[in-house]
């Protein structure tokens, strides 16, 4: 049996692994995401290991196993497909959303999950723009190039963000909402900012938030 805190590491390691397209995922980065201390990520990944559920390679990284990998792709696949229901049948916000997908995701059978799938349609993306696998990890393309990644006079399609509430809730507050084409005005190095205009309303964002958003050129 796994514990919802190991169910939760396994579910970012994999999300790092195809987020990041990497094949193996250092412990600081698991550190940096969960905001723990590495001698409790290195504890967990010990008890991961014990499990057979990731293999560590010492001064290389971590990569989950096949089994791992199969109960990632399920609670992702869980965790989205709630979020879905959540806000396009009950209302739910994409800020408030995210607590409560996480505690159904760990609770849901398999033909209950299928169910609901069916129910909704087969969506292929969550409310944040990240792709629902399926049962063989299969996910349609998502942009991994950042808002940072483009230049001045840019058009761009934002097609997925970060479930992050402060940035969901900043977005919401400059109106800016997925899929919206969003016109790089001013990029500045040094100052580290992006002027962006959406339907002719200026923004100035910080380069880090602008890692945050994803996109691709239009």
């Amino acid at each position: 049996m796994m514990n919802r805190a190991e169910e939760d590491y396994i579910k970012t390691i994999y999300e790092l692994t195809v987020e990041r397209k990497q094949s193996l995922i250092k412990s600081n980065e698991l550190s940096e995401s969960f905001g723990f201390t590495d001698q409790s990520v290195n504890e967990m990944i010990k008890r991961l290991e014990s499990k057979n559920l990731v293999s560590f390679y010492p001064y290389k990284g971590l990569a989950l196993t096949n089994k791992g990998k199969q109960i990632a792709i399920r609670m992702i696949r869980s965790h989205r497909i709630w979020e879905v229901f959540l806000t396009e049948k009950l209302g739910f916000s994409w800020e408030s959303v995210h607590n409560d997908a996480e505690l159904l995701e760990h609770a849901t059978s398999d033909e209950l999950l299928e169910r609901l799938y069916d129910f909704l349609d087969k969506p292929k993306y969550c409310q944040h723009g990240n792709p629902i696998p399926d049962l063989k990890g299969h996910m349609s393309p998502s942009s991994n190039l950042s808002l940072a990644d483009f230049e001045k006079n840019d058009l761009i399609k934002l097609t997925r963000v970060l479930d992050t509430k402060e940035l969901l809730v900043f977005l919401n507050d400059k109106n800016i909402k997925l899929y919206d084409i969003l016109l790089i005005v001013e990029k500045d190095d040094f100052n580290q900012t992006i002027t962006i205009e959406n339907t002719a309303k200026q923004d100035i964002i910080s380069f880090q938030t602008a890692k945050m958003l994803f996109g691709e050129k239009v």
